[in-house]
This record gives structure tokens, sequence and C-alpha cells, in this order.
């Protein structure tokens, strides 16, 4: 079964589905950020210096499922980011 097939089957289920669109706003945001330190040609480590944390901590946001504002804010900053889109 594909990752596709197995997300249709889920989202047939209505707590999976309202967690999924619960969780969907904030994976928009993260891949934006990502996708901003690649563009950069930044590394986890160079935004880990910028954001005054170690490289660990970088990558974990980077895989996590939720993140505070402030976390967000810092990570946007330290890619030079100037807007972040959120759809809900």
């Amino acid at each position: 079964m594909t990752f596709k097939e197995l997300k249709a089957r889920a989202l047939q289920d209505d707590a999976f589905k309202k967690e999924w669109e619960n969780q969907s706003a904030f994976w928009q945001v993260q891949r934006q950020l990502i996708q901003a330190r690649i563009d950069s040609n930044l590394s986890q480590e160079q935004i880990a210096q910028r954001m005054q944390v170690k490289q660990s901590a970088v990558a974990r946001f980077e895989k996590a499922s939720n993140a505070n504002l402030n976390t967000i804010i810092s990570y946007a900053r330290a890619v030079g980011l100037k807007k972040l889109t959120i759809e809900v």
C-alpha cells in the first residue's frame, strides 16, 4: 500500500481527518522554512548559529509535528524570510 492510498483510507476516519487538517497549516509553514533554508544554501548548523541553538534543535524542528510561534519566528529570521504564509 502506498502512502497516498494509506492517507486516503485514514482520512475516512473523522478524528484522523480533523487532526490531519489541524496539522496541515504547521506542515505548510515548516515546508516554507525548510525550502527557504535550502534556497539560501544554508546548513542546519548555520541556522542553529543564527538562532543561538544547537544543530540538533534545528533538525528536531525540521522533523517536528508542532512548534511554538517563537521558534517559527526565530527560524524565519535566521533564513532571512520577511513573510510567511499560513493557509487554514
